[in-house]
């Protein structure tokens, strides 16, 4: 099994995972996107994480519609 990358922190995630982004993609080259849930002691994201970037932009998007 390929171990699943946070976006939030780069670290693997070695218990639940939560989807951030879905691949659709059937041939599988754009996999989707998991982080640590929130309130997950293992995910310590560095100040400028581009994934934390990423899901704050999201989920202010998401606000404006």
């Amino acid at each position: 099994m390929i171990p699943l990358i946070c976006v939030d922190c780069d670290r693997t995630i070695t218990g639940p995972a939560v989807i951030t982004a879905e691949g659709h993609s059937a041939s599988g080259a754009r996999p989707d996107a998991y982080a640590h849930p929130s309130d997950s002691p293992d995910c310590r994201p560095p100040a400028r994480s581009r994934g934390h970037r990423i899901r704050k932009a999201l989920a202010e998007s998401q606000v404006q519609r």
